[in-house]
């Protein structure tokens, strides 16, 4: 079960996801996992790598609904975005 409220996470098409942050600063992305997906994102995209091939988290297509953070206020919402789908997808198994 998410946790936090702060977060919003939900299937989108075409084995992508969607995942939210309703607290500053605020924005929204899609999300897909594995290796071979990662060719298929353009513009700027992050990535958490995984145990495999399958396991990378790659988070894309931000929309910011406030001014985007620094480069380590980036990284460490990044870290709790994925924390988020990961929960979201463990909850699903």
């Amino acid at each position: 079960m998410l946790q936090n409220p702060n977060w919003t996470v939900e299937e989108a098409p075409a084995r992508r996801g969607v995942v939210a942050h309703h607290a500053a600063p605020r924005f929204q992305a899609f999300w897909t996992t594995g290796r071979e997906e990662l060719a298929t994102i353009d513009g700027p995209c992050w990535t958490q790598e995984g145990s495999g091939d399958e396991d990378a988290l790659h988070i894309f297509g931000f929309a910011w609904t406030d001014a985007a953070p620094s480069q380590s206020a980036f990284e460490s919402l990044m870290r709790q975005a994925a924390a988020a789908i990961e929960d979201w997808i463990t909850d699903r198994l």
